[in-house]
């Protein structure tokens, strides 16, 4: 059960290390290791739930690029007029999904044989999320370039292309959310992991479009 504290929340935005910028941009190159040095740190909800909050705000800005500043032909005709409500809705719902989803990574992993307690495979997954979320903001800047020159480059106005960068953002997500549960339960290779959630990825976006049409 995840409890909090305001009170909490407000330190650790307060206290939040400066060294939190140094060990993302090692994320990239060890992620196994960064995992577990805040796993060692035994951060607290209030910490975890800021990690959140702000991949929340980036992944927002992300979307809002996407979809209302500078969207794709395509992805205008697919999405329709009910931009802004989806967006709502998502961002609603993302922080919530979020701690859904590092519950049933952690039960699974348990029923495995994980060496990870519940609350450390949160931790993985919430730092993978973190991690991952800048690079889908950078990601959505194809959106916009696609978006400035689909009218003078043919090979642009392909759909597929155009769609390109609202499903690409999703594999960075997959792969570090992977990354960080297999550090958490002291797994070598995520691969497995990140195939498993990349299907069940696949079949949530393929719901979704189902529900959208």
């Amino acid at each position: 059960m995840v409890s909090l504290n305001i009170t909490d929340t407000q330190n650790e935005a307060k206290n939040l290390r400066p060294s939190v910028t140094v060990r993302f941009a090692r994320s990239f190159f060890d992620m196994r290791a960064t995992t577990l040095e805040l796993i060692s740190e035994r951060p607290s909800e209030a910490r975890l739930l800021l990690l959140v909050l702000l991949s929340d705000m980036i992944f927002t800005l992300s979307w809002a690029l996407k979809t209302l500043i500078a969207p794709t032909a395509a992805a205008t005709a697919m999405m329709g007029t009910d931009v802004v409500l989806w967006l709502m809705v998502a961002l609603m719902l993302r922080t919530t999904a979020i701690y859904a989803l590092a519950l049933v990574v952690g039960v699974v992993f348990k029923v495995f044989g994980g060496k990870a307690t519940l609350h450390e495979t949160r931790v993985g997954v919430i730092w993978g999320v973190f991690v991952a979320a800048p690079i889908g903001l950078i990601i959505s800047e194809f959106a916009v370039i696609i978006n400035q020159y689909d009218g003078s480059i043919a090979f642009l106005q392909s759909q597929g292309i155009q769609m390109t960068p609202y499903w690409l953002g999703m594999v960075p997500f997959v792969w570090f959310v992977s990354k960080g549960a297999a550090a958490a339960n002291r797994i070598e290779n995520a691969v497995p992991i990140f195939a498993t959630l990349a299907v069940l990825a696949a079949v949530l976006v393929a719901g979704i479009r189902y529900m959208a049409m």
